[in-house]
């Protein structure tokens, strides 16, 4: 077995709820004893994503937002960075602060949120600011909207049907608390690129590398991996795209698989 990178997503993967569970974390700090780079893969912002990494003990690069962002901890710069057609997102701003819900955007140095109607004492992580009124964003276009709440998720989905959508990528998943979660990045971000990116930053060979993940948004990483790995909740459409089906995130399935591998389980798995 040839494997270098372990590229993993976070909310149904990784964690459970908002925590790394102790036996993932000390799966992953194991690997890093063998030798892997280890990059966080998600559609959360940037900053959750470095303290997650420092908890795990690593600085490697991270696909965030979907892929819109690749980012360098150690140099502190973007290799990929890409933005929503500013019309769009100054429309669906306008839905997001009248509709009951949830709604983030994730702009370059920060992620802002709006709640409506029942979900402004929704407790917020340090990397969020809370905020009644979006910025102009003619001026700088969010990199993901993310949006939550039975209302607000059908005002955004009766918008987006009003739209050829040629320049956008609408992606619906289950949040920690079990909520419909959608996410609009622009049109040529995903985890897939994201993870070619990466591998072209770090002199790696994309078969040379293991992705995790749960969901919808990360097909497209498995179809980049040179093996993908599907915790044991998700659908059958994404169990049926990776090459190996573990427990579930509450059941620690990163760990389950990463014990086998090292044991050499896959050591004839074909790359």
């Amino acid at each position: 077995m040839n494997h270098r990178l372990l590229a993993i997503d976070l909310d149904g993967t990784l964690l459970v709820g908002d925590q790394v569970p102790k036996p993932h974390l000390a799966a992953l700090r194991a690997a890093l004893d063998h030798g892997f780079k280890v990059v966080i893969a998600t559609a959360r912002w940037c900053q959750m994503a470095e303290a997650i990494q420092r908890n795990i003990g690593n600085s490697d690069l991270i696909i965030a937002c979907n892929g819109a962002q690749v980012f360098d901890p150690i140099a502190r710069k973007d290799l990929v960075d890409l933005r929503l057609p500013s019309d769009f997102a100054n429309e669906l701003g306008e839905i997001m602060l009248e509709a009951d819900g949830f709604a983030c955007a994730t702009l370059s140095s920060e992620s802002l949120v709006v709640r409506r109607k029942g979900w402004e004492h929704k407790p917020l992580p340090s990397t969020l600011r809370s905020v009644s009124a979006w910025p102009d964003f003619t001026i700088e276009a969010p990199r993901i909207f993310t949006a939550q709440g039975s209302n607000l998720v059908d005002q955004v989905k009766a918008l987006i049907a009003q739209r050829t959508n040629d320049d956008i990528l609408v992606l619906e998943s289950l949040g920690p608390t079990g909520q419909v979660v959608l996410t609009i990045t622009a049109r040529a971000a995903n985890k897939g690129a994201g993870l070619r990116s990466v591998c072209e930053a770090l002199n790696i060979g994309v078969a040379e590398t293991i992705a995790f993940g749960d969901s919808e948004g990360d097909l497209d990483l498995f179809a980049a991996a040179g093996m993908a790995v599907a915790m044991g909740q998700a659908s059958e459409a994404v169990k049926s795209a990776a090459d190996y089906v573990s427990d579930s995130n509450t059941d620690f399935g990163i760990a389950t698989f990463l014990s086998r591998y090292f044991e050499g389980e896959f050591s004839d798995y074909d790359l």
